[in-house]
């Protein structure tokens, strides 16, 4: 999936790459065999949103729907491994149909940016700390023992030494 439609304060991608355009559904499966045939062991889903796959093809599919499609064109033995995600994109129904896929890494990449609200604020970001961490809570409680990474932006303008420290804890 190409472009963003978060449009965050600090981002261009929106503006450089345009809105979100997702890869059909019967194309994503497609791509996926055929780098299995070619020897792939391990398929990485990524984009530069990819939770918000789905959301320009009008026909009510998500992320999760694309992820089981290609789970399931694959034989058993290969690996998908999702890239960065939204909070929002964690919910109990992404969980429940995730961890029925056998060959899904319980791997997770959630975008956290900041641990401090008022400056997820100000970076116009779709979600705070409350949040974030209900969604690392549900893959806890889907999946044994995933393995969940984030990413921060540090020094943010007018980020101060306090709101810094909530990042920390």
């Amino acid at each position: 999936m190409y472009g963003c439609n978060n449009f965050c304060s600090y981002c261009i991608i929106p503006y450089a790459r345009g809105r979100v355009r997702s890869l059909p559904l019967e194309q994503c499966a497609h791509e996926a065999q055929d780098l299995a045939e070619a020897g792939y062991q391990e398929i990485v889903l990524t984009g530069i949103e990819i939770s918000s796959w789905g959301q320009d093809l009008g026909d009510g599919l998500s992320l999760i729907d694309a992820v089981e499609a290609i789970c399931r064109a694959l034989p058993g033995h290969i690996r998908v491994r999702l890239g960065s995600l939204e909070p929002r994109t964690i919910t109990p129904e992404f969980c429940r149909r995730a961890a029925a896929l056998p060959n899904l890494c319980p791997q997770f990449h959630l975008s956290m940016q900041s641990g401090c609200d008022d400056t997820l604020k100000r970076m116009n970001r779709k979600y705070d700390t409350t949040r974030y961490a209900q969604s690392v809570a549900l893959l806890n409680q889907y999946f044994d023992h995933p393995a969940v990474t984030t990413d921060l932006i540090t020094g943010f303008p007018e980020e101060t030494e306090e709101e810094f420290a909530q990042t920390l804890d």
